[in-house]
């Protein structure tokens, strides 16, 4: 455990310096601009590969015990070179009609967002991986090395070239092309030899199986993106790219702040719920569902008081001077990401019981929610009815997958530890305006640093009191 939160500060604190650095050179167009690229490769990306990198997930440990991984995966990268090629030609299309404000050549699109979904969705495939199978050392090293070597070639493009999100953009996808290639010869070279191939019947019903389960999963993220980030096209075409960078900024900070927290427990306790729904003993599945919910949800709670309650320092420190007024925005990127997390929770109880169907309503009523928010909300208020919208919609959607998720698994959320999260974010709060109140230095940023530093070491603090009892397998409901 020690090594992930140590590799994982250390990609945090990458992410962060990245964050400085891109709002410092890029100008709030620039990365209004990047924010399409990203949805655009976002919106292929979760609808055409996520479910079937799930479905790897969830089948990893059987086909490596039968020796069949490699088979599997030269199949699966035949279907990312094809999704590349559909999604460069349709946004390329696009672009020339000019449904999307990419202000790009098709040039540039076949190598962002084609290159991204092939190498970017390789690089995250064979690394997670091994963590999966327990290489965790690896998995560490070669994510580091990915947004380190990428964080650097972006650097160096924007000083060669010209601050552009193209050339941003093109510097990560460097470092994840190069370090997939790396990734993929560890990963290969750790892998049980392969056993004689199966039949084309068994071939045949494995196709059947990975669409039973991917297609309702590609709908729902499908949905998911139509609820999380169809908003950044809306905006661009009603506030402008300017309004959408400052947005993109703020919320931003909550994005990477979230993530990062998420990655961490993920990537220590999803191996262990994949490992104890590989059984397909249903009460064991609940088991790993309650114990997964009671190691992620509490400590969420806790990371969004901290978040909001910070947010002025967050965006002093982590953004750059034409960025600052982004700070109205962190708190509802606090919430809708929250939503998201909480959401991807519930969704892996589906996971365990095979039944992904159960995500296509809450997702579609999410979706449905965001876009008539956005339409009513965005007109009268701004970006900041942009930021209600995502937050009612995403509350909708927890809501409606509650009830659904629960039909199937035996729910207990640990109620107790999520009132003590949400309590102790409060006090944190309580603690950030008393720093401010006595502060007595004029310098923003010092001001800022030694808030952080204070509210931080009691939130870490805090933080470890939630933990500890999972980390320790005591009972923690």
């Amino acid at each position: 455990m020690l090594l992930i939160f140590f590799g994982r500060a250390v990609q945090f604190i990458l992410a962060l310096a990245m964050m400085r650095v891109v709002t410092t050179f890029l100008s709030p167009s620039e990365m209004g601009r990047m924010a399409l690229f990203v949805s655009a490769t976002a919106f292929f990306a979760l609808f055409l590969v996520n479910p079937v990198g799930m479905f790897i997930n969830r089948r990893l440990h059987s086909w490596e015990a039968q020796g069949l991984v490699r088979r599997y995966l030269d199949y699966y990268w035949a279907y990312l070179l094809a999704v590349a090629v559909l999604a460069s030609a349709v946004l390329t299309v696009m672009n020339s009609l000019g449904s999307i404000g990419f202000q790009a050549d098709a040039a540039w699109l076949w190598l962002l967002v084609g290159g991204s979904l092939l190498l970017n969705t390789a690089n995250q495939t064979v690394i997670p991986s091994l963590n999966l199978l327990g290489f965790r050392g690896w998995f560490i090293g070669l994510t580091l090395a990915t947004l380190a070597s990428g964080f650097l070639a972006a650097v160096a493009l924007i000083f060669h070239f010209e601050p552009r999100a193209e050339y941003w953009l093109l510097g990560l996808l460097a470092g994840q092309a190069v370090f997939a290639g790396v990734g993929g010869k560890v990963f290969f070279a750790r892998l049980s030899e392969p056993q004689v191939p199966g039949s084309a019947k068994s071939r045949s019903a494995h196709v059947g199986v990975l669409f039973e389960f991917a297609w309702p999963v590609s709908i729902a993220v499908g949905m998911n993106w139509v609820q999380s980030q169809s908003y950044r096209f809306f905006m661009e075409d009603s506030l402008g790219l300017a309004a959408l960078g400052l947005f993109v900024a703020g919320y931003g900070i909550s994005a990477g702040l979230i993530a990062g927290f998420e990655s961490v427990l993920t990537t220590y306790f999803q191996p262990q719920f994949y490992k104890r729904v590989s059984s397909g003993d249903r009460e064991e599945q609940a088991q790993a569902w309650r114990s997964y919910a009671s190691a992620i949800l509490p400590a969420l709670a806790l990371l969004i008081g901290f978040i909001i309650a910070m947010a002025p320092e967050l965006t002093c420190v982590l953004l750059g001077a034409d960025y600052q007024s982004s700070a109205q925005y962190v708190m509802w990127g606090a919430l809708a990401e929250a939503g998201r997390v909480i959401a991807g929770v519930y969704g892996m109880a589906a996971h365990a019981r095979m039944k992904t169907r159960l995500l296509l309503v809450p997702n579609l009523i999410g979706a449905s929610m965001s876009v008539v928010l956005l339409v009513w909300l965005t007109p009268k208020l701004g970006a900041s009815g942009v930021g209600i919208a995502l937050s009612l919609s995403g509350l909708a959607m927890i809501l409606v997958l509650h009830f659904t998720i629960r039909t199937e698994v035996a729910l207990s959320l640990p109620y107790p530890r999520l009132l003590f999260g949400a309590a102790m974010g409060g006090l944190l709060a309580g603690g950030a305006m008393l720093i401010r109140f006595v502060s007595v230095s004029h310098d923003r940023v010092v001001e800022s640093i030694f808030a952080l530093g204070v509210v931080g070491l009691f939130f870490t603090a805090l933080q470890y009191f939630l933990l500890q009892a999972v980390l320790s397998k005591r009972d923690v409901m």
